[in-house]
C-alpha cells in the first residue's frame, strides 16, 4: 500500500503557493500604493492651483468695490457734491457713474453715501438691470424712501427711524478714519439683502463729512465662484471664521429659511454643516482640524473619496475668511482606477495558472521521495531498524537518498545510545545524573526513603588553588568513597558541580535523616588521596525523610536543596534536615527579596550616618553611611534582616550603587557645614568589588557628586581581602589610585594569616566590635586590641574601634592610644540633618 502523499507535497507546495500569493499581494499593494501616491500628489497640486487661483480672483473681485467707492468718495469731497440738506448732487453723480461707468461690475449692488448729519443717498441696482434711488433727508418727515426710479418720484417703500450712522458699514469707518470691510449684515429695505460693504471715510476741507459705501451681495459672490472656469469639478466655498457660509460654487442658497424668533442677521445665513450639499456637510467636521495655512484633508462619502484644502483669505481691512476647495477622486483618476483593477485581475489569473502548473510539477517530483519520508517517520517514532524501500530505484538521485538515509539511521542509533548514556550517567564520576536518578526512581508504591544532598564546602576556592584537573580527580574520589561506603540499598547521583544526591531506601525503618546526615559527614573525616596529594575537604548536607512516591522525587530534590542551602548559611560542615519551617523561611526570603526589589523601585531606602570620632580631641572627623529600609508595611526593617537577603540575590549590587551615589552626593552638598577633612565611610560588598567595571563606576560617582576622592573611604570586609585573587588585588589598587581611601572592616574576624596585609594598599583598620565589647573584662581581648594598634602604627595607618557603647570603653581605648572610634556612645545612626548638629557626649 502506497503511503499518503499529502504531507510532504503540502510541505513543499505551501511555500510555493505562499510565494505566488505574496508576489500577487505585493504587486497589488505596490500598484495601489503607486496609484494612491499619484492621487495624493495630483490632488495636492490641483487643489493648490484651484485655491491659489480662487484666492487671487476673489481678491481682484473684492478690490473693485473699494476702488470704485474710494474714487466716488474722493469726488464727493473735492467737488463739494454734498452739503447738509442737499443730497441731489450726490445721488445724481452716483447714478451717473453706476449706470455708465461701473455697470459691468456685477458684484456691486448698491452705491451709497451717509453723512455725519444722518442723511443718506444711495443708488441700488435691481435684478432686471434698472436702478432705484434710496434717500433719507433730515427735512420733512425724516423717512427713508425707496423710489421706483433713480430720481425722486413714485415711492416703493418708506421706513422710519433709519440712521446711516448706526449701520455696520458706517460706524466702524467713522471711528477708525480709514477704509474697512463691514461685517456681513442684512440691508434695510424691502429686499433685506445679505451683503458686505466696502466703506471709506469722505473728507471735505480736512473734515469728515460722511462715509461712502459699496455693497456686495453674497449671492453675487456665489455666482462668481460658479462661473470660475479653472475650478473644474471642484467645489469651492468661502466661510468666515465662525463657520458661516459666505459663498459657494454649488447650486443652492447660502441662506437658511426664515424662522420665527431668530435674529435677522443670523437667521438668513447657513453654517457649512447645514449646507444642502452632503459633501460639504461631511467636510464641515474636518475643517476645525485643518485651520493651518495650506492644510489638506480627505474623506469618503459613499463609494467616492474626496480631497480638500483650506486656505486662509485675510484682508487688513477687516476680512478673516477661509477658502475651501473639495475635489472628487474621480476627477483625478478618470479610468486609472478601473484599469488598475483589470490589471490586478489579469495578474491573479496568471498567478493562479502558474500555481496550478507548479503544483503539478511538485507532485511529480516528490512522488519517489515520499517513501523515504515514511521510513523517516517510523525512525522518528523509535523504530531504529526502519529503512527506506526501493534500493533498486531507477532514479539515481532516489537510490543515493535511500542509501544515505540508511547510513544515517544506523549512525543515529549509535549516537542516541551514546547520548542516552550521557543523559543518565555523569561522564566524570560515572554516577547517575539528575535525569538518570529520576528515571531509576520508578516504583508502584511509595517507599520509606531518606534523600540527602551533599555539597562540598569551599570547593570553588579549592579548585582555584589546586587546579581543575586535581579538582576533577577529587570529585571522582568523593564519588568512589560514597559509592563504596553508603549503606545499601542506595542510589548515588551527581547533580552538578560539587553537589551529590544520595537516595537511601529505608524499608526496615531503622534510619533517620539526622543519622544519615551525620553518616555522610563522617565519610569526609579522612582526607582523600588525589594522586600524590592528600586533600581534606568538608561537606554540608541537606536531608529529607518520609514515604517517597516516584512522582514526588522532584519535590524532594527541591526540599533537600532548601535544607542544603540552610546548612551552608549556618556555616561549614553542617547538616540540616528539611522541615516545613524551612520552606516557610525560603518563602519568606523570596517574599522579602521581592519587597526589596519593589522598595528600590519606590525609593523606600534611607541613608543614616554614624559619627566617627577622634578620641584625643573628641571631635567628629567623619561618618559611616548605613543603609536603612523604611517599609510601608513592615516599618523600619533591621539591616540584619534584609542585607543577607540582598547578598543572596543581585539586589546587593543595585543597593550598593544606590548607597554610594546617595551618600557621596549628600556629604558633598554639606561639606561646608561639616568639620574640615570630613571622611565619609561607605561599605562595599564582595559582589560589588568583583565587578570589573567597579573602578569606572566609582570614578563616575566622584565626578558626579564632586566629592574629593581623599574624603571617601571604602570599607572592605577582612574576608573579602583574604580570599582575593590577583584580579581583585589589582582592582583594589586601581581604587586606591583614584585617591579613595580603603579601610579593612571587621578586622580580627578572619581565619587566615595576616600576610595579606603586606600585599594590599589600605589606609585604615576598623577593630571589630566583638573585641571592644570584651575589652574591659577580657585580658585576651585587650591584648588583641593592643596588638592591632601596634601593628597599625607599624603600617602607618589609622585605627577606628567599632561598637563603643560606654564611657569606660571610650576612656580605655583613648588610654591605649586608639586614634578613632564609633558606636552608640558617640551617636546612633541618624539622618544627615542630625549629624550636622552633633556634639561630643
Amino acid at each position: 500500500m502506497r503511503p499518503p502523499q499529502l504531507s510532504l507535497r503540502t510541505a513543499i507546495t505551501v511555500p510555493f503557493a505562499l510565494l505566488f500569493a505574496a508576489t500577487v499581494v505585493l504587486q497589488a499593494f505596490m500598484q495601489h500604493r503607486q496609484v494612491q501616491r499619484l492621487i495624493d500628489q495630483e490632488s495636492e497640486r490641483l487643489l493648490a492651483a484651484i485655491t491659489a487661483t480662487s484666492r487671487s480672483r476673489l481678491a481682484e473681485y473684492l478690490e473693485v468695490p473699494f476702488e470704485i467707492q474710494r474714487g466716488i468718495g474722493d469726488t464727493i469731497g473735492r467737488q463739494g457734491l454734498y452739503a447738509p440738506g442737499r443730497l441731489e448732487g450726490v445721488y445724481t453723480y452716483l447714478h451717473g457713474v453706476f449706470s455708465e461707468v461701473y455697470a459691468r461690475h456685477a458684484q456691486i449692488s448698491l452705491l451709497s453715501f451717509g453723512s455725519q448729519q444722518g442723511e443718506f443717498a444711495g443708488i441700488r441696482r435691481e435684478p432686471d438691470g434698472s436702478y432705484r434711488l434710496i434717500l433719507k433727508e433730515n427735512h420733512g418727515e425724516g423717512l427713508m424712501h425707496i423710489y421706483r426710479q433713480p430720481v425722486p418720484g413714485a415711492v416703493v417703500a418708506s421706513y422710519p427711524g433709519y440712521d446711516p450712522r448706526e449701520r455696520p458699514w458706517y460706524a466702524p469707518v467713522a471711528r477708525a478714519g480709514q477704509a474697512l470691510w463691514s461685517p456681513i449684515y442684512t440691508t434695510a429695505g424691502e429686499r433685506g439683502d445679505i451683503t458686505i460693504s466696502a466703506a471709506s471715510p469722505v473728507y471735505a476741507g480736512g473734515r469728515l463729512i460722511g462715509v461712502m459705501d459699496a455693497d456686495v451681495r453674497l449671492d453675487s459672490m456665489s455666482r462668481f465662484l460658479r462661473e470660475e472656469a479653472l475650478r473644474g469639478q471642484a467645489q469651492v466655498l468661502v466661510v468666515d471664521a465662525q463657520g458661516y457660509l459666505v459663498a459657494h460654487s454649488e447650486p443652492g442658497p447660502v441662506l437658511a429659511p426664515a424662522q420665527p424668533g431668530t435674529p435677522q442677521a443670523q437667521r438668513t445665513r447657513l453654517r457649512i454643516g447645514d449646507s444642502a450639499s452632503p459633501v460639504l456637510r461631511k467636510a464641515a467636521g474636518l475643517l476645525p482640524q485643518v485651520e493651518d495655512k495650506g492644510a489638506g484633508f480627505s474623506f469618503g462619502d459613499g463609494d467616492e473619496r474626496y480631497f480638500g484644502r483650506v486656505t486662509p483669505y485675510q484682508d487688513a481691512r477687516g476680512l478673516d475668511w477661509r477658502i475651501v476647495a473639495v475635489l472628487p477622486e474621480s476627477a483625478l483618476l478618470g479610468e486609472t482606477r478601473a484599469q488598475s483593477r483589470h490589471m490586478l485581475l489579469w495578474s491573479l489569473a496568471i498567478a493562479a495558472f502558474g500555481l496550478l502548473l507548479g503544483l503539478w510539477a511538485v507532485r511529480q517530483a516528490v512522488r519517489p521521495i515520499l517513501r523515504t519520508a515514511e521510513a523517516a517517520n517510523r525512525l522518528a517514532h523509535g523504530e531504529w531498524q526502519a529503512a527506506a524501500p526501493d534500493r533498486g530505484s531507477a532514479l539515481l538521485e532516489t537510490s543515493i537518498l535511500v542509501r544515505a538515509f540508511n547510513d544515517m539511521a544506523e549512525r543515529l542509533q549509535q549516537s542516541f545510545q551514546q547520548m542516552r548514556e550521557l543523559l543518565l550517567y555523569d561522564s566524570l564520576t560515572h554516577s547517575l545524573t539528575r535525569r538518570g536518578l529520576l528515571e531509576r526512581s520508578q516504583w508502584a508504591q511509595p517507599r520509606p526513603a531518606v534523600l540527602s544532598l551533599v555539597g562540598l564546602d569551599d570547593f570553588r576556592a579549592l579548585n582555584d588553588s589546586v587546579g581543575h584537573g586535581t579538582g576533577d580527580r577529587l570529585l571522582q574520589a568523593v564519588s568512589e568513597r560514597l559509592r563504596q561506603q553508603l549503606p545499601e540499598p542506595a542510589l548515588l547521583a551527581r547533580l552538578g558541580g560539587d553537589e551529590f544526591a544520595v537516595l537511601h531506601f529505608d524499608d526496615a525503618g531503622q534510619l533517620s535523616a539526622p543519622e544519615m546526615g551525620e553518616a555522610l559527614q563522617a565519610l569526609f573525616a579522612a582526607p582523600f588521596s588525589v594522586g600524590a596529594d592528600e586533600i581534606l575537604v568538608r561537606a554540608s548536607v541537606g536531608t529529607v525523610q518520609g514515604l517517597l512516591a516516584s512522582d514526588d522525587l522532584p519535590e524532594w530534590l527541591r526540599n533537600a536543596s532548601m535544607a542544603l542551602g540552610e546548612a551552608k548559611r549556618r556555616g561549614r560542615n553542617q547538616s540540616v534536615a528539611f522541615s516545613p519551617a524551612l520552606a516557610e523561611h525560603a518563602f519568606e526570603r523570596a517574599r522579602l527579596s521581592n519587597e526589596l526589589r519593589q522598595a528600590l523601585e519606590k525609593d523606600e531606602f534611607l541613608v543614616h550616618y554614624q559619627p566617627v570620632v577622634d578620641l584625643a580631641s573628641g571631635r567628629m572627623v567623619g561618618a559611616e553611611a548605613l543603609l536603612r529600609w523604611h517599609s510601608p508595611t513592615r516599618g523600619m526593617v533591621p539591616p540584619g534582616l534584609f542585607i543577607p537577603t540582598a547578598e543572596e540575590s543581585d539586589l546587593i549590587l543595585a543597593l550598593g550603587d544606590w548607597v554610594l551615589h546617595r551618600a557621596t552626593h549628600d556629604i558633598a552638598r554639606q561639606l561646608d557645614a561639616l568639620p574640615p577633612g570630613f571622611d565619609l565611610h561607605v561599605n562595599v560588598s564582595a559582589r560589588q568589588l568583583i565587578q570589573s567595571d567597579f573602578p569606572a563606576t566609582l570614578r563616575e560617582v566622584l565626578s558626579a557628586s564632586r566629592l574629593p576622592p581623599h574624603q571617601l573611604t571604602l570599607e572592605l570586609t577582612e574576608s573579602v581581602l583574604i580570599d582575593s585573587d590577583v584580579a581583585m588585588r589589582e582592582r583594589i589598587a586601581a581604587i586606591h589610585a583614584l585617591g579613595v581611601r580603603i579601610a579593612i572592616d571587621d578586622f580580627g574576624t578572619g581565619y587566615s594569616s595576616l600576610a595579606y596585609l603586606s600585599r594590599l594598599a589600605f589606609d585604615c583598620i576598623k577593630i571589630d566590635q566583638s573585641f571592644v565589647r570584651k575589652l574591659l573584662a577580657s585580658a585576651q581581648d585587650e591584648a588583641i586590641v593592643a596588638a592591632v594598634l601596634h601593628m597599625a602604627h607599624g603600617f602607618g595607618v589609622t585605627v577606628v574601634a567599632e561598637g563603643v557603647e560606654t564611657t569606660a570603653e571610650a576612656e580605655r581605648l583613648r588610654a591605649m592610644g586608639c586614634p578613632g572610634a564609633q558606636g552608640y556612645w558617640f551617636g546612633r545612626p541618624a539622618p544627615l540633618e542630625q549629624l550636622r548638629g552633633w556634639h561630643a557626649p
